[in-house]
């Protein structure tokens, strides 16, 4: 792959996550959401179960926006490009395979990264599906989750260094912590404390009030996510004491 090709994706990339960000935190803070009627009965026609909160009028569950729909149809719509954009970055750099074998190569070079890309893709491709048919739920933390895109410009930042000296910056690497820190473990946090506020609770109390599959599905996301801040410290600290 060429260093110019390379410097494009990345500077795409970081655009779009400066501009998804800056997006979608407008739309949480400043926009209206609906709620459609009944407010008695959950989206499918059923009652509300007794053995969780009551999420019937909550606007973290059922607040529409149009914006906020537009906004995913975006993010759809770029991560099939950026998935796309990875398998013709494995095409070059494997000098011009086929794009099934690049597909197959990229998978190898990147597990995680191409699953990331191919399920969250496929996700919200599901999504635009409800919007469609106006059965969306959970639109404002779809919404806000978006905002975990907003260390990805300063990831990039530090690549665009090494390229430029030949060597990380400790101002970049530290930043990048930090930031990855706050959009990926502040979010959640920050969501469970604006769900957790209409039931007048805290947000602990919230969470152990979830469903089940949704209780296992936040903890997955924060701890996949510790994970990877984890070996993201570690990885620098080890450069740093090596020097």
């Amino acid at each position: 792959m060429t260093p110019d090709a390379d410097l494009q994706d990345k500077a795409i990339s970081a655009a779009h996550a400066t501009a998804s960000s800056i997006a979608a935190l407008l739309l949480l803070r400043y926009s209206s959401w609906q709620i459609p009627q009944p407010l008695s009965f959950e989206s499918d026609g059923t009652k509300h179960d007794e053995r969780y909160l009551d999420d019937s009028g909550n606007p973290t569950i059922h607040g529409r926006n149009t914006w906020a729909n537009a906004l995913t149809a975006w993010e759809t719509a770029y991560l099939l490009y950026d998935t796309y954009a990875l398998v013709k970055a494995t095409q070059r750099k494997r000098n011009g395979r086929g794009t099934g074998a690049a597909f197959h190569q990229a998978i190898k070079d990147s597990p995680v990264g191409m699953a990331h890309h191919v399920l969250l893709s496929s996700a919200l491709l599901v999504l635009q599906s409800y919007i469609v048919n106006g059965k969306e739920k959970g639109m404002w933390i779809i919404t806000a989750f978006i905002l975990m895109n907003g260390s990805t410009p300063i990831m990039h930042a530090r690549w665009w260094r090494r390229q430029q000296t030949g060597k990380p910056s400790t101002v970049l690497d530290l930043a990048f912590v930090v930031s990855f820190a706050a959009a990926r473990f502040g979010v959640p946090v920050w969501i469970m404390r604006e769900y957790s506020q209409y039931h007048g609770i805290g947000a602990w109390q919230a969470y152990r009030s979830l469903r089940k599959t949704c209780q296992v599905g936040t903890g997955l996301l924060v701890g996949m996510n510790g994970l990877w801040w984890m070996v993201l410290t570690f990885n620098i600290l080890k450069r740093k004491l090596r020097r």
